[in-house]
């Protein structure tokens, strides 16, 4: 007999979207499963095209006015209208939220069941800086919502080793099991053929992809960079998020959303990519790097080390001379191999279906 599975995607940050897609889509095309999905879009930041059919989604619309938006963080009415109705029409085996889910806080208080899920991406905060108060309220706010589900909802997963030991010994009494984490790849990437104008021209380059956030750990990489006395490459930094304070003409700052469809060329045009995180407990940053069989030079924070292969050069973290001397060392072509089998036997999608299966079936 199939497992209905009930999915939740109410966040939409530009990794959330392909980690949730990813995960829905690959069960969605197992016959085990019989999946629903309810998932929000906002603008650009949109679950729309990369959905399966086959899922059965239901989509809805962030509010655009700020008045709105505040509303929607706090008790999001259309959503928990749509999720009570599909819950009363489906009866699945569980209801899952992937995403943090924070605005459905007060919602899954109010109506804990044994059938919800939820997946804990970050278990300690990043470290985030907020230049307003009502920003810094906000962010104290969602950090909240997401520990009163973790201490709410009976059944917890986790993409990480490391959380994962935590999470044990936090909730003993809790059903916490590891799910594999859903590759970022998505089929707009795969046949995405659009060069980035900020690169025309260049053959190659060392990459920094992502949101520039203060603990991805960007500025040790600029340090690190403009440090080297050959710069044969130029460093690109591509991803929306916080300006760097650099004079530095061989340094391409991508202040911006980088469109799915761009990818593809900022990656196959990498000679390697750089991941200098100060922490984070999950990422799927090195799934995009495996896929196009590229090196990657990443930190030692405890996810990267669980998860790296031979297509992995790791430098002590937050040590930017030790991050010099591993760029260095790849810049002049030394230790570029790689195991072109490492996406499939981390981010296969038959190992993340079963671990999935495993959740629930426990």
């Amino acid at each position: 007999m199939k497992k209905k599975i009930l999915f939740v995607a109410s966040e939409f940050a530009s990794g959330m979207i392909p980690f949730a897609a990813t995960a829905i889509n690959a069960l969605a095309k197992d016959d085990r499963f019989e999946v629903h999905c309810l998932c929000v879009n906002s603008g650009i930041y949109s679950y729309r095209n990369i959905i399966l059919q086959e899922a059965n989604p239901v989509f809805l619309e962030y509010p655009k006015s700020k008045m709105m938006k505040l509303f929607y963080k706090l008790w999001p009415l259309e959503i928990i209208k749509h999720l009570s109705q599909l819950e009363k029409s489906i009866n699945p085996d569980a209801v899952h939220f992937l995403t943090g889910d924070f605005t459905l806080a007060l919602y899954i208080c109010l109506n804990n069941k044994r059938t919800f899920y939820y997946t804990v991406h970050d278990l300690h905060p990043h470290e985030v800086v907020r230049k307003t108060l009502l920003g810094y309220l906000m962010q104290k706010y969602i950090i909240w919502g997401y520990k009163l589900c973790r201490n709410i909802i009976p059944n917890l997963t986790t993409s990480s080793y490391f959380q994962l030991k935590e999470l044990k010994e936090i909730y003993p009494c809790k059903k916490v099991k590891y799910t594999s984490f859903p590759s970022l790849i998505t089929s707009l990437i795969i046949n995405g053929k659009k060069m980035p104008l900020e690169v025309s021209g260049l053959k190659e380059y060392i990459l920094f992809f992502g949101t520039v956030d203060k603990y991805k750990g960007v500025d040790l990489l600029v340090d690190a960079y403009c440090n080297l006395t050959c710069k044969s490459l130029k460093l690109v930094i591509a991803g929306r998020g916080f300006d760097i304070e650099t004079h530095n003409e061989n340094i391409i700052r991508i202040n911006r959303f980088i469109e799915d469809e761009e990818v593809a060329y900022l990656f196959k045009k990498a000679k390697f990519i750089v991941y200098p995180y100060r922490s984070a407990t999950m990422s799927g940053v090195l799934s995009l790097a495996y896929y196009f069989n590229k090196k990657v030079l990443a930190s030692t924070i405890p996810f990267f080390e669980d998860n790296a292969t031979l297509n992995v050069v790791l430098f002590k973290v937050n040590d930017i001379d030790d991050l010099e001397r591993k760029m260095k060392s790849l810049i002049f072509g030394k230790n570029l191999s790689v195991d072109p089998t490492s996406y499939l036997n981390i981010y296969g999608e038959g190992t993340l279906i079963n671990s999935y299966w495993e959740l629930y079936e426990d």
